[in-house]
């Protein structure tokens, strides 16, 4: 039974990445998405006819701590040879170990200057793309110049976690262990109500909700776990180490028992673990 419930899930993965990528390619933006395993090295995976996960590692040797996935685009009948070519809009980033920030360019990452001892980054298009910098503040990226560049600071805060959401809304997690929302005129703080009871770690935002990193107090499924913000409350999703949601709403998430990467794409009722990474222990999700 345990060997016949595993091929089915695995045949129901397999039709549903294929059937993703068949639609992906049909698209005018698809998702690239970048998964850090445990020895910090990055794995892209662009949803096209391909569909494969492909290991990235960063230029010498330095792992990766943070990753924030970009798009491509499809377009029919503009290539000089081909009726449809792909081309990456250059919005995929990742910081290493020492701070450096890095994008991902013709199969490479290339070294982004501006943005020093960073802490996260995270993209909705090239042109809202930011990194935390050492000092808790943002940088935003400046396509024509390929640097972090800016200042952007909230009061008396110091910023260590964001996600870039849709039309480029940030949000941000303070040292403070405080929740902001930047609509790109001014910075509001969200309420959370379960205050010194828990530990906000990291933040996502797709797919019209807002997914909560966190610690709580007397939870029993790890060191952290995602839940829904659901008017200032945490709302208990999964028991999962990391989240994120592309732009295709699929929802990837990292497992508090395996540590392998699980998808549900829109219209599926429960997650399923991603066959090409299933034996990659990963740490840190981004697309």
């Amino acid at each position: 039974m345990k060997l016949t419930s595993l091929t089915l899930a695995v045949i129901a993965t397999l039709g549903v990445a294929l059937s993703g990528n068949a639609q992906a390619e049909a698209e005018i933006n698809s998702p690239v998405r970048v998964a850090i395993d445990h020895l910090g090295v990055p794995w892209v995976h662009k949803d096209d006819s391909a569909g494969l996960w492909r290991e990235r590692p960063l230029p010498h040797g330095q792992k990766a701590i943070a990753t924030a996935g970009g798009y491509f685009h499809y377009h029919f009948g503009t290539g000089p040879d081909d009726k449809g070519y792909a081309y990456y809009e250059g919005a995929t980033f990742a910081v290493g170990e020492h701070g450096n920030a890095y994008r991902y360019q013709n199969y490479d990452w290339q070294s982004v200057v501006g943005c020093w001892g960073a802490k996260d980054v995270s993209s909705f298009t090239v042109d809202h793309a930011y990194c935390v910098n050492g000092d808790g503040t943002l940088k935003k990226f400046n396509d024509v110049s390929d640097s972090f560049e800016g200042y952007y600071a909230i009061s008396n805060e110091k910023i260590k976690k964001i996600d870039v959401a849709l039309g480029g809304v940030i949000w941000a997690i303070t040292e403070s262990d405080k929740l902001f929302k930047y609509d790109g005129v001014k910075w509001a703080q969200q309420k959370v109500a379960c205050g010194d009871l828990c530990t906000l770690v990291d933040i996502a935002v797709g797919g019209g909700q807002v997914f909560v990193v966190a610690s709580v107090y007397g939870s029993n499924d790890g060191p952290q776990s995602v839940y829904t913000l659901n008017n200032g409350n945490l709302v208990k999703f999964g028991s999962f180490y990391n989240i994120d949601v592309d732009r295709e709403g699929v929802i990837w998430a990292i497992s508090n028992y395996t540590r392998t990467l699980f998808l549900k794409r829109p219209g599926m009722s429960e997650f399923v673990e991603d066959v090409q990474m299933s034996y990659k222990v990963s740490t840190n999700i981004g697309s």
